[in-house]
């Protein structure tokens, strides 16, 4: 990618938010087992950690993108990220369930300012055609996040989860710290989709993108890929001491490590992956590595062999990781830029919708000793994904310019 100095400051501010931020997401997992350990939690009462979490997300995001398309990012991510760094060195210090459900529940007011503010950081601060990779390697700090939760993050709650988070705390200040200092406001006017006219500046109605069809299709979309998500990453290191009586911690850390690897690798390559390999076919894309995703969830819980289980996991993480960052790439060039942070909270809405009936989803058909029905649940949401993503249809303009480069390449093979 050829950026200017300050493009790169802008990217390695976002980035390192979205590490910490997606650390706090991934090992909460491993918190949550600990809890279940050491005060006799229910699998219950932790799936609740995870949904007060995305219930707070979703009250902050109904507004929030609104706000940050009428009224800029900058103070919306200042103040989640002090949010973030108080809740967190609070979380820290506490051991009753009321206070650790309180606290999650705080910690997702903050999450969500981000959230919502970096769609419109990339949007303001990069060029049409840089914004898909952008958001690809942005994305792809769930994985980084993830290999750190699986070693440092699992090796302090280990000794002791109260000085995770007093950790992650001081994480949050060192960003709120960067964003103060390098997060401009630059407004950047562009086109609503490529080749078409510059989007004039018009009054943002608050339910502008709730009226937008692609919007509300990929944002069920989103709601379905990520219920799967959220499940694996919050369930996976329990399901593997239930269904494959996994107990060494060293053995469940290189498995989980591997597991936010291979996402790492598939987030930060699918902005590439679908602009080189599949462009005007990234729906189709997402339709089928949704599939090809929902086949491992099956063969992996139901597998014989431990060996052919790792290795559905793995293929199903990294075709499931391409579908989601597909489903958040794609909307830079099917909904309209002037509503694009309203729009990214719509979907955000979706995904912690899925966040929030997920844990509920897999507790509820999990047996004593098997995941089996929960994977089977979790297989047939992503095949819903996937098909709510081949509804979206393309913006006329789009078609539009497709037809006309089309023609091009017609007349000049013609020529030739």
């Amino acid at each position: 990618m050829k950026l200017t100095k300050k493009q790169w400051i802008v990217f390695g501010v976002i980035f390192l938010i979205g590490i910490f931020a997606n650390l706090d997401k991934s090992m909460i997992g491993f918190t949550a087992d600990k809890l279940i350990s050491t005060y006799g939690f229910t699998k219950a009462q932790m799936g609740n950690l995870s949904s007060v979490f995305y219930v707070s997300f979703i009250l902050v995001t109904i507004p929030g993108g609104w706000l940050v398309d009428r009224f800029g990012y900058k103070k919306f991510v200042v103040i989640s990220l002090a949010v973030l760094t108080v809740f967190s060195l609070l979380f820290g210090t506490v051991s009753s369930l009321f206070a650790i459900l309180l606290l999650r529940f705080m910690v997702g007011f903050g999450q969500a300012g981000y959230t919502n503010g970096a769609p419109k950081i990339i949007s303001d601060s990069f060029e049409a055609d840089q914004c898909a990779k952008i958001q690809s390697f942005v994305v792809a700090t769930a994985g980084i996040g993830g290999i750190l939760a699986s070693t440092v993050g699992e090796s302090i709650i280990n000794t002791n989860w109260h000085h995770a988070y007093w950790f992650l705390g001081i994480g949050y200040m060192v960003a709120l710290l960067l964003a103060v200092i390098f997060l401009k406001e630059h407004k950047k006017e562009m086109p609503a989709v490529q080749g078409s006219e510059a989007v004039e500046k018009e009054h943002i109605g608050f339910f502008d993108a709730w009226k937008n069809r692609n919007t509300l299709l990929l944002a069920g979309a989103v709601l379905f890929s990520n219920l799967v998500g959220v499940a694996m990453m919050f369930w996976l290191p329990n399901v593997f001491h239930v269904n494959f009586n996994i107990e060494n911690p060293a053995m469940l850390s290189t498995v989980m490590v591997g597991f936010y690897v291979i996402m790492t690798i598939a987030m930060a390559s699918s902005g590439i992956i679908l602009t080189k390999y599949f462009k005007n076919k990234e729906l189709s894309f997402i339709f089928w590595a949704s599939v090809l995703t929902a086949v491992c969830l099956v063969i992996f819980i139901t597998a014989p062999l431990y060996q052919l289980a790792i290795a559905a996991l793995y293929i199903g993480d990294f075709a499931m990781m391409l579908a989601f960052s597909g489903l958040l790439a794609v909307p830079y060039q099917l909904i309209p830029r002037k509503i694009i942070g309203s729009a990214f909270a719509v979907l955000n809405i979706g995904a912690f919708l899925g966040g929030i009936i997920s844990p509920q989803i897999v507790s509820a058909f999990a047996k004593s000793g098997s995941y089996v029905v929960s994977f089977l649940v979790l297989a047939l949401c992503m095949v819903i994904s996937g098909g709510l993503a081949l509804l979206v249809k393309k913006p006329a303009q789009l078609r539009e310019t497709e037809k006309k480069q089309g023609m091009q390449k017609q007349l000049k093979k013609a020529e030739a």
